[in-house]
């Protein structure tokens, strides 16, 4: 178990995570790691499965360790309805059972995937009351280590309570080979970092909220790490992977520590997950991610340097001030990445503003804006700058 005392509130963190592992054939390591576990579920979905599950599967059942699979479609979303795909396929629907025991359970879920594949077998763990343990296959955003997973739900998004993983296993001959796409959303959502800890802090001075400082400081850290090693992503480096992954399990555990997603999602998620809600309202598929939220960062960004340049509040002016060297470097990384900008259609832009602002009971930004009854010029100036391609003067 990971744990540390803290001079914060909550004055101790504790998280459920026993090991991570992130080295080169970590898939061959698999059974020993799990040593303690003998029915294993493996969930995956078309794409991992190929990848890394199938080779999973074999490595538990040359071990004697596997129960069984499910297998999602390809690029599947965090419904209700995938997550009763799996329970339903836990165990084979047509065996032949006892009618009047209880239905067989795995002793350990195992997911092989990222971002959705880890949210569904999080909450089919805790669900359980079993505990579960994650095959990375990309290194494309920083939630394996939460203990939260974002769900779709009765029209609207939200992350909901799960389990924090016993165990992270990455295999850097798997993470090194992931789509460009998905190590660009991985940098993306980690950039973030810097808007979500100034609007944490920003909660903590003008609403008097709950702050850590040593998690906010370690996460900035790690934000500093992924940074540090974006612009030789392309290279696929495993040394240079891992330590982006070392940098989301930093930004994970902070989450599963508050016991909430505060010390990695501000503002700039909550534009994002109306971008995805409007997105899939239309029937379109979603844009990854991280990817969405690298360009709701840079319009956060853009607001806090306005806000810099106008306001009169002394320690406002501080406070921004201390995050403008890493908005810099921030935009400098998200150009040399070629990251791309999905949302460029107006009305969408500002609707992924305005209806944040209600998403989430959580002070942000754009509520200090609203407060003050700056957030419409703040809003259409920022959609502005992100449509004209981010030209003007920020």
């Amino acid at each position: 178990m990971y744990e540390m005392k803290c001079s914060c509130a909550q004055g101790y963190h504790k998280a459920a995570l026993e090991q991570i592992v992130l080295e080169s054939g970590a898939l061959a390591k698999v059974p020993d790691i799990l040593k303690d576990y003998h029915q294993i579920f493996v969930l995956s979905d078309e794409t991992t499965y190929q990848v890394a599950g199938a080779a999973v599967i074999e490595e538990l059942q040359a071990a004697g360790r596997y129960f069984h699979h499910y297998v999602l479609k390809k690029d599947p979303l965090p419904t209700p309805e995938n997550l009763g795909e799996i329970f339903v396929h836990l165990y084979p629907p047509l065996a032949n059972t006892d009618l009047c025991a209880f239905s067989p359970l795995p002793d350990f879920i195992l997911g092989v995937g990222s971002g959705v594949v880890n949210d569904l077998s999080r909450l089919t763990a805790f669900r359980l009351n079993r505990p579960y343990g994650i095959c990375a296959t990309a290194p494309s955003m920083d939630g394996y280590a939460s203990g939260g997973s974002p769900f779709l739900f009765d029209g609207t998004k939200a992350t909901i309570k799960g389990n924090t993983p016993r165990y992270i296993i990455g295999d850097l001959d798997i993470l090194t080979q992931a789509p460009y796409d998905m190590l660009q959303a991985g940098i993306g959502d980690m950039l973030g970092k810097y808007t979500a800890i100034l609007d944490w802090e920003l909660a903590r001075d003008y609403k008097d909220d709950y702050y850590c400082e040593t998690i906010a400081k370690d996460v900035l850290r790690a934000a500093d790490q992924c940074l540090k090693n974006a612009a030789q992503l392309k290279s696929r480096s495993p040394e240079i992977v891992k330590n982006v992954m070392e940098g989301f399990m930093v930004s994970g555990l902070g989450m599963a520590y508050t016991g909430c997603s505060r010390p990695a999602s501000g503002a700039e998620h909550m534009f994002s997950h109306i971008w995805e809600l409007h997105l899939l309202a239309e029937g379109k598929k979603p844009n990854l991610h991280g990817i969405e939220v690298m360009e709701a960062t840079l319009m956060v960004m853009h607001m806090y340097r306005r806000l810099y340049r106008e306001t009169k509040d002394a320690h406002l002016k501080e406070l921004i001030g201390g995050y403008l060297e890493s908005f810099d470097a921030s935009m400098q990384a998200a150009r040399a990445l070629e990251m791309p900008m999905p949302v460029l259609d107006r009305e969408m832009i500002l609707e992924g503003i305005y209806k944040g602002l209600k998403l989430r009971d959580r002070y942000t930004i754009m509520h200090y804006l609203n407060e003050r009854r700056l957030l419409e010029s703040y809003a259409e100036d920022a959609a502005d700058w992100m449509i004209g391609g981010m030209k003007q003067p920020a």
